[in-house]
């Protein structure tokens, strides 16, 4: 039987606190005593920074349908979460042009190889001498042995 856990989580600094810790007006707002007593600015910021937080996928990405309400916060009244807000848009935009990028190099390289690879089938595909034998036909003749080029 697993041990019953004690105490509230201060939403404000992410801790498990125990009961003692919280007043009675801040228990039902899980915010214990510290960070009751932190400025109005302060608490408004790190609520900001959670919302934005939970708004990313995997701490990431914003999903597509996520960056809506991720630049809402773009309008935030705090400037803080502003700017925040901005940081992770900007990250994110970076992130697309290099994700755009890399596809395009794996379409030019897969392109490159297909064709490489269709040459090679080609019958008569090696170099040639001028002679009309290419070049494996050459090595083959000239090859005294038993097969093994080693």
């Amino acid at each position: 039987m697993s041990r019953k856990k004690r105490g509230h989580f201060c939403w404000c600094c992410r801790r498990m606190r125990p009961n003692e810790r919280f007043s009675g007006g801040n228990h039902p707002r899980h915010l214990c005593r510290e960070c009751a007593h932190l400025p109005a600015e302060e608490r408004e910021y790190r609520q900001g920074e959670s919302d934005i937080e939970r708004l990313l996928h995997d701490g990431l990405y914003v999903p597509r349908r996520r960056r809506a309400q991720l630049s809402r916060f773009l309008e935030h009244p705090n400037a803080r979460v502003r700017d925040l807000a901005g940081r992770i848009l900007a990250e994110q935009r970076c992130h697309a042009e290099e994700r755009v990028r890399m596809r395009h190099e794996d379409e030019i390289l897969g392109e490159t190889l297909e064709r490489t690879l269709s040459e090679s089938r080609e019958p008569g595909a090696g170099a040639s001498d001028g002679g009309g034998t290419t070049t494996r036909e050459r090595d083959r003749a000239q090859d005294p042995g038993d097969g093994d080029p080693f």
